[in-house]
């Protein structure tokens, strides 16, 4: 009984891992199609800006720090970060993306 518990207890903690990341998917394609401005507007000054011929890629880099895995004198240190590129043609947001490990909605 104690082994399905803890079995139960670990798939839930995974499956609202996989829940956060996907609601914060879910909220980033809810900018494509939106202007530059209403994003500007909402997430504030971008981190950077690249030009790829007539697409600007508008970066939003979010650093929480980072962790020690493994212990403290055994450890490795792991970077939290979130870097979010809106992907932006004709002043409209066409493609979001995210890459790391602390991009997550509630």
């Amino acid at each position: 009984m104690n082994r399905l518990r803890t079995s139960m207890l670990a798939t839930v903690i995974i499956l609202v891992g996989c829940q956060s990341v996907a609601n914060y998917q879910a909220n980033l394609q809810a900018w494509v199609g939106q202007s530059e401005q209403n994003l500007e507007a909402s997430w504030g000054s971008p981190s950077s800006i690249a030009l790829s011929g007539d697409l600007r890629l508008i970066s939003y880099l979010q650093n929480d720090g980072a962790y020690v895995q493994g212990g403290y004198w055994a450890g490795r240190v792991m970077p939290l970060y979130c870097t979010t590129t809106f992907t932006i043609q004709n002043d409209i947001v066409i493609q979001a993306q995210f890459v790391g490990n602390q991009c997550q909605s509630y």
